[in-house]
């Protein structure tokens, strides 16, 4: 008997030109610098109990954001809901003040 599994093809994506690719690529650079420096600082320890409830969801995010992100090291996503949160905070206290 033959027992195959089906696997799909991926597919070729078109480049961009070299020239655009520069620009995009000092964009990332700037905007890296401000994350990371968002990702790196503490709120302080959160004991295991007093921390909010979290919840799964399914988010599409650009490809190269994940990358950048996996690319610091474990606890991607831990980084990435800081930034979030942080952002969120922000967002509040602009809409009081």
């Amino acid at each position: 008997m033959y027992n195959s599994v089906m696997t799909r093809k991926s597919k070729k994506r078109k480049r961009k030109s070299g020239a655009s690719r520069g620009t995009i690529d000092r964009l990332f650079a700037s905007v890296e610098d401000d994350l990371f420096s968002l990702a790196e600082e503490e709120t302080g320890p959160e004991s295991r109990w007093s921390r909010p409830r979290k919840q799964r969801i399914s988010l599409r995010v650009d490809r190269e954001v994940v990358d950048w992100f996996k690319s610091k090291g474990p606890g991607y996503q831990t980084r990435i809901n800081r930034i979030l949160r942080r952002v969120m905070q922000e967002g509040k206290n602009r809409a009081r003040g």
